[in-house]
Protein backbone atom coordinates (compact mmCIF):
# COMPACT_ATOMS: atom_id res chain seq x y z
CA UNK A 1 0.00 0.00 0.00
CA UNK A 2 1.44 3.34 -0.70
CA UNK A 3 1.85 5.96 1.59
CA UNK A 4 1.32 9.66 0.45
CA UNK A 5 1.82 12.79 2.29
CA UNK A 6 0.23 15.80 1.65
CA UNK A 7 0.87 19.38 2.70
CA UNK A 8 -1.38 22.32 2.07
CA UNK A 9 -0.86 25.37 2.71
CA UNK A 10 -0.78 29.23 0.99
CA UNK A 11 2.68 29.05 0.26
CA UNK A 12 3.13 32.98 0.40
CA UNK A 13 6.32 31.85 0.39
CA UNK A 14 6.63 28.34 0.70
CA UNK A 15 10.28 28.35 2.09
CA UNK A 16 12.75 25.96 3.41
CA UNK A 17 11.03 25.32 6.63
CA UNK A 18 8.28 23.77 4.66
CA UNK A 19 10.62 21.42 2.78
CA UNK A 20 12.33 20.28 6.23
CA UNK A 21 8.64 19.77 7.33
CA UNK A 22 7.88 17.23 4.15
CA UNK A 23 11.31 15.67 4.43
CA UNK A 24 11.21 14.82 7.94
CA UNK A 25 7.51 13.84 7.70
CA UNK A 26 8.52 11.60 4.60
CA UNK A 27 11.07 9.94 6.92
CA UNK A 28 9.81 9.58 9.87
CA UNK A 29 6.10 7.64 8.35
CA UNK A 30 8.65 6.38 5.09
CA UNK A 31 6.33 7.90 2.61
CA UNK A 32 6.26 6.98 -0.91
CA UNK A 33 5.43 10.60 -2.27
CA UNK A 34 4.87 14.02 -0.38
CA UNK A 35 2.35 16.49 -2.79
CA UNK A 36 2.45 19.98 -2.11
CA UNK A 37 -0.95 21.57 -2.48
CA UNK A 38 -1.45 25.29 -2.89
CA UNK A 39 -4.66 27.03 -1.78
CA UNK A 40 -6.30 28.97 -5.04
CA UNK A 41 -8.82 31.05 -2.68
CA UNK A 42 -7.93 30.08 1.33
CA UNK A 43 -11.16 30.96 3.35
CA UNK A 44 -9.24 32.75 5.57
CA UNK A 45 -7.47 35.24 4.24
CA UNK A 46 -8.13 38.18 1.53
CA UNK A 47 -6.66 38.26 -2.11
CA UNK A 48 -5.04 41.86 -0.58
CA UNK A 49 -2.58 39.35 1.89
CA UNK A 50 -1.34 36.86 -0.83
CA UNK A 51 0.30 36.65 -3.82
CA UNK A 52 -1.54 35.39 -6.62
CA UNK A 53 -1.92 31.83 -6.94
CA UNK A 54 -0.48 31.01 -9.96
CA UNK A 55 3.05 32.68 -8.22
CA UNK A 56 2.63 30.79 -5.05
CA UNK A 57 2.70 27.74 -7.30
CA UNK A 58 5.40 28.49 -9.68
CA UNK A 59 7.64 29.11 -6.23
CA UNK A 60 6.42 25.74 -5.14
CA UNK A 61 7.74 24.06 -8.60
CA UNK A 62 11.06 25.68 -8.18
CA UNK A 63 11.45 24.64 -4.45
CA UNK A 64 10.76 20.84 -4.88
CA UNK A 65 12.49 20.86 -8.55
CA UNK A 66 15.02 17.84 -8.42
CA UNK A 67 13.63 16.48 -4.82
CA UNK A 68 12.70 13.19 -5.71
CA UNK A 69 9.13 12.13 -4.89
CA UNK A 70 8.01 15.68 -4.53
CA UNK A 71 5.06 16.50 -6.37
CA UNK A 72 3.18 19.96 -6.75
CA UNK A 73 -0.42 19.82 -7.33
CA UNK A 74 -2.99 22.27 -8.95
CA UNK A 75 -6.15 20.32 -7.29
CA UNK A 76 -7.14 23.41 -5.34
CA UNK A 77 -6.14 25.92 -7.90
CA UNK A 78 -7.97 24.82 -10.47
CA UNK A 79 -11.62 24.44 -8.54
CA UNK A 80 -13.84 27.46 -8.39
CA UNK A 81 -14.42 28.95 -4.99
CA UNK A 82 -12.87 28.78 -1.90
CA UNK A 83 -10.06 25.83 -0.97
CA UNK A 84 -11.65 23.60 1.95
CA UNK A 85 -9.45 21.16 2.79
CA UNK A 86 -12.39 18.75 3.21
CA UNK A 87 -12.74 18.86 -0.51
CA UNK A 88 -9.68 18.30 -1.25
CA UNK A 89 -9.31 15.60 0.61
CA UNK A 90 -12.16 13.88 -0.12
CA UNK A 91 -10.90 13.82 -4.10
CA UNK A 92 -7.38 12.44 -2.65
CA UNK A 93 -9.84 10.09 -1.45
CA UNK A 94 -11.53 9.24 -4.31
CA UNK A 95 -7.90 8.78 -6.51
CA UNK A 96 -5.91 6.88 -3.51
CA UNK A 97 -7.64 5.94 -0.50
CA UNK A 98 -8.17 2.24 -1.51
CA UNK A 99 -4.44 1.97 -2.49
CA UNK A 100 -3.04 4.00 -0.52
CA UNK A 101 -2.97 5.73 3.34
CA UNK A 102 -3.32 9.39 2.87
CA UNK A 103 -1.83 11.74 5.57
CA UNK A 104 -2.24 15.40 6.32
CA UNK A 105 1.02 17.31 6.58
CA UNK A 106 0.55 20.48 8.53
CA UNK A 107 1.89 23.16 11.17
CA UNK A 108 1.26 23.41 14.69
CA UNK A 109 -0.73 26.41 14.62
CA UNK A 110 -3.28 24.65 11.63
CA UNK A 111 -4.02 21.72 13.71
CA UNK A 112 -4.90 24.23 16.75
CA UNK A 113 -7.65 25.99 14.54
CA UNK A 114 -8.78 23.02 12.79
CA UNK A 115 -12.11 23.28 14.62
CA UNK A 116 -13.03 26.48 12.69
CA UNK A 117 -12.73 24.90 9.02
CA UNK A 118 -15.30 23.74 7.44
CA UNK A 119 -16.24 19.66 8.31
CA UNK A 120 -13.57 19.72 10.37
CA UNK A 121 -14.15 15.88 11.61
CA UNK A 122 -14.73 14.61 8.29
CA UNK A 123 -10.87 14.45 7.50
CA UNK A 124 -10.08 11.72 9.51
CA UNK A 125 -12.35 9.42 7.17
CA UNK A 126 -9.93 10.28 4.75
CA UNK A 127 -6.79 10.85 6.20
CA UNK A 128 -4.21 10.73 9.33
CA UNK A 129 -2.40 14.19 10.43
CA UNK A 130 1.08 14.55 10.92
CA UNK A 131 1.75 17.84 12.96
CA UNK A 132 5.03 19.66 12.92
CA UNK A 133 6.04 21.14 15.85
CA UNK A 134 9.35 23.34 16.23
CA UNK A 135 11.73 23.24 19.75
CA UNK A 136 10.03 25.55 22.14
CA UNK A 137 6.51 25.41 20.96
CA UNK A 138 4.22 25.33 23.45
CA UNK A 139 1.88 22.80 22.80
CA UNK A 140 -0.91 23.48 25.62
CA UNK A 141 -3.39 24.62 23.06
CA UNK A 142 -3.49 21.55 21.14
CA UNK A 143 -3.31 19.44 24.57
CA UNK A 144 -6.24 20.81 25.44
CA UNK A 145 -7.76 20.67 21.50
CA UNK A 146 -7.25 16.79 21.76
CA UNK A 147 -9.39 16.46 25.00
CA UNK A 148 -12.54 17.53 23.52
CA UNK A 149 -14.46 14.52 23.16
CA UNK A 150 -15.04 14.58 19.21
CA UNK A 151 -11.28 15.15 18.61
CA UNK A 152 -10.60 13.07 21.74
CA UNK A 153 -12.30 9.33 19.48
CA UNK A 154 -9.96 10.73 16.57
CA UNK A 155 -6.64 11.25 19.23
CA UNK A 156 -4.61 8.10 17.44
CA UNK A 157 -4.88 9.54 14.36
CA UNK A 158 -2.84 12.55 14.69
CA UNK A 159 1.16 12.49 15.19
CA UNK A 160 3.14 14.99 16.27
CA UNK A 161 7.15 15.58 15.10
CA UNK A 162 9.42 18.02 16.22
CA UNK A 163 11.00 19.65 13.09
CA UNK A 164 14.43 21.67 14.08
CA UNK A 165 13.76 25.00 11.41
CA UNK A 166 12.31 28.45 12.70
CA UNK A 167 11.19 29.98 9.50
CA UNK A 168 7.81 32.02 8.95
CA UNK A 169 6.37 33.33 5.85
CA UNK A 170 5.18 36.68 7.92
CA UNK A 171 8.71 37.15 8.19
CA UNK A 172 10.17 36.57 4.98
CA UNK A 173 7.60 39.05 4.02
CA UNK A 174 8.48 41.78 6.42
CA UNK A 175 12.67 41.17 5.03
CA UNK A 176 11.44 41.76 1.50
CA UNK A 177 9.85 44.96 2.59
CA UNK A 178 13.04 46.14 4.41
CA UNK A 179 14.73 45.47 1.07
CA UNK A 180 16.84 42.51 3.48
CA UNK A 181 17.89 38.98 1.64
CA UNK A 182 15.75 36.39 1.94
CA UNK A 183 17.73 33.31 0.13
CA UNK A 184 18.78 31.45 2.82
CA UNK A 185 15.35 31.21 3.61
CA UNK A 186 13.87 30.57 0.36
CA UNK A 187 16.69 28.93 -1.96
CA UNK A 188 17.84 30.82 -4.80
CA UNK A 189 15.43 30.16 -7.46
CA UNK A 190 12.55 31.51 -5.62
CA UNK A 191 14.32 34.68 -4.58
CA UNK A 192 15.41 35.56 -7.88
CA UNK A 193 11.68 34.73 -8.80
CA UNK A 194 10.17 37.41 -5.81
CA UNK A 195 12.15 39.77 -7.00
CA UNK A 196 12.17 39.68 -10.56
CA UNK A 197 8.07 39.39 -10.16
CA UNK A 198 8.57 42.39 -7.71
CA UNK A 199 6.04 40.12 -4.97
CA UNK A 200 5.55 41.11 -1.53
CA UNK A 201 6.76 44.61 -2.01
Amino acid sequence: MKRIGIMGGTFNPVHNGHIAIAKEAMDHFILDRVVFVPAGLPPHKTKAEIADKEDRYQMVKMAIAGRKNFYASRIEMDRPGYSYAVDTFREFYKEFGKQAKIFYIMGLDSINDILNWKKPLELFKFCEFVVATRPGNRIRTFKRLVKFPPLQREVDKIHLIEVNVNISATEIRERIKNGKSIEKMVGRQVAKYIEKEGLYK
